[in-house]
């Protein structure tokens, strides 16, 4: 059983970059843009999450630093 790594913060932004495009097509169906959107906000979720975690790393960094 292989294990998979976590998409990376660019890989997120670039699928979320993907979604918002073909969002703007023109010939996007409603049916299609409610599952981008839907993907598209699981994506921002996700981006959030890897702020999150780089803040807190930075400022578990900083802590320590401070020692």
């Amino acid at each position: 059983m292989t294990k998979t790594s976590p998409p990376s913060y660019q890989q997120l932004h670039e699928e979320l970059e993907r979604v918002l495009s073909a969002l703007q097509s023109p010939t996007v169906q409603v049916d299609e843009a409610v599952q981008l959107y839907e993907q598209g906000l699981g994506l921002v979720k996700a981006l959030k999450q890897h702020l999150t975690q780089a803040e807190n790393k930075m400022k578990q960094l900083k802590l320590q630093s401070a020692d």
